[in-house]
């Protein structure tokens, strides 16, 4: 069980990204840390200076069930842009320092990279499916 992320409407889905519940826990959390996601109960703890939520800033309910929920190419950019922000901020690095037996932050860091790149390609496409 898990998610996956597909350029195809559900039904017709050829996974494109995928992460089972544990590892996108981490994406999410870091989504959160970057800006790229806010509210449904989640709020950032780190508030690193300029990845303030915005009023691009997606639900965080959109990636907190495989429900099918459309993410537009323009919210893929944004969100792309955030991780990578993230990323060059150590991010991860600050965020994994309070959690307990948490992977390895070069782990953690591979699957934002693939999630980052997964939304930079779909930002020149259509967007993608949350499912």
């Amino acid at each position: 069980m898990g998610y996956s992320f597909t350029l195809d409407p559900p039904g017709d889905a050829r996974s494109g990204c995928a992460f089972n519940n544990w590892q996108m826990n981490y994406v999410r959390m870091v989504m959160v840390e970057a800006g790229a996601i806010d509210g449904n109960g989640l709020k950032s703890a780190l508030r690193t200076p300029g990845l303030e939520p915005t009023e691009q800033t997606l639900p965080a309910a959109t990636f907190m069930s495989s429900n099918g929920t459309h993410v537009a190419r323009a919210q893929a950019a944004f969100i792309a842009g955030r991780l990578r922000q993230a990323l060059d901020r150590n991010v991860i690095r600050d965020l994994l320092r309070f959690l307990d037996d948490a992977p390895e932050i070069v782990e953690v860091a591979q699957w934002v990279q693939e999630f980052a790149g997964f939304n930079e390609r779909t930002a020149e496409q259509d967007g993608y499916y949350v499912c």
